[in-house]
Order: structure tokens, then C-alpha cells, then sequence
């Protein structure tokens, strides 16, 4: 839904209707794509045998990952990231998403500016933007398509093909008699 409204955007020019839906989408979906990579990990951790004190079992990993925090979410996949068998440079999220994904929290915390006008409830109400900035537009949406396509494409790519060595090398061990 993001590239397709903003390609629109971009194809037809500004259009002040545009830029929140197609913000609050790309965060969206990375959101989703981070849980999506935790769970992924979480697994391929678990199928390694892992004993130590972080529940992981899928109960537990739903209760965690309740939150629309990117921050959490992105330190929750690099714990995990650094509990597997890869090579150290593939044990953390590298620096240019890091950057983006900070950038992204630090604008909406909690999944709510780009979702709503008002956040809070009762005396507490606030607007979610207070401030409006002025950033460039397309340049900010190019970097969250590429993080987007980074995390749903590369990361889960890399887990995905992970896994299957492990499962592999499982299948492999129990024929053998190991």
C-alpha cells in the first residue's frame, strides 16, 4: 500500500492527502516485518537448543511482542540475531537500518502519530503531530522503501535460508544416528 500511494504521489505530485497514510504504511509494515524476523529468529534459536533465561516459547514471544515500538522491537531482533550460529557482522541489524529505524522511533514511538490525529484520551489529549517539520518527502520515503524491502527481502531472505541449513543439518544428524 506505501509504494503504491507513493509511487502515485510521486507519478502526480504532491498531494497533501498522502504523506501520513503513506508514513504511517511503510511503518507499519516494518513493524510487522521486525515481529515477523523475531519470531523467525526466535525459532531458529530455539531449534538450536537454546537454555537460557529469556522465555522463548511462542506464549511468552506474544506477550512480548505487544508493543508498536520499533526501538524494542529492533534491540529484541538483534538479542536474537547474536544468539545464532552467524558470523558476527550478521549478529546485528547493520548501521544504515539501525539509522532508519531509530530515525522511524523517534517520530512514532508508539504507532500512533502517523495513525491518528489526537493520541491520549481525557485531559491527557494531545495532537500527535504538534510540530509540523519540513523534511524532503521523497528522499524520507525512498529510505523507509529501501529499509521496508531490506527487512521483508534481505533479513527474512537470510533467516529463511538459515533455517533451512538447520533444518538440513538436523535431518542429516538423525539419519546418521547422532
Amino acid at each position: 500500500m506505501a509504494e503504491t500511494a507513493a509511487r502515485h504521489w510521486i507519478a502526480h505530485g504532491p498531494d497533501d492527502l498522502l504523506p501520513l497514510p503513506i508514513l504511517y504504511n511503510y511503518r507499519h509494515s516494518i513493524e510487522l516485518s521486525l515481529k515477523w524476523l523475531i519470531r523467525k529468529a526466535a525459532q531458529c534459536v530455539l531449534r538450536e537448543g537454546y537454555t537460557g533465561e529469556e522465555d522463548l516459547s511462542p506464549d511468552q514471544l506474544d506477550k512480548r511482542l505487544r508493543t508498536h515500538n520499533i526501538r524494542r522491537l529492533a534491540d529484541c531482533l538483534n538479542r536474537y540475531l547474536a544468539l545464532l550460529d552467524l558470523p558476527k557482522v550478521e549478529q546485528r541489524i547493520d548501521p544504515e537500518s539501525w539509522s532508519q529505524l531509530n530515525w522511524l522511533d523517534s517520530e512514532d514511538a508508539t504507532g500512533e502519530t502517523y495513525r491518528y490525529a489526537v493520541v491520549g484520551h481525557g485531559p491527557g489529549q494531545a495532537p500527535a503531530r504538534p510540530v509540523q517539520q519540513n523534511v524532503n518527502f521523497y528522499e524520507q520515503v525512498n529510505e523507509l522503501h529501501k529499509l521496508a524491502h531490506l527487512l521483508w527481502g534481505g533479513y527474512s531472505a537470510h533467516l529463511g535460508e538459515y533455517e533451512n541449513w538447520q533444518i538440513e543439518y538436523m535431518e542429516t544428524m538423525d539419519t546418521a544416528g547422532y
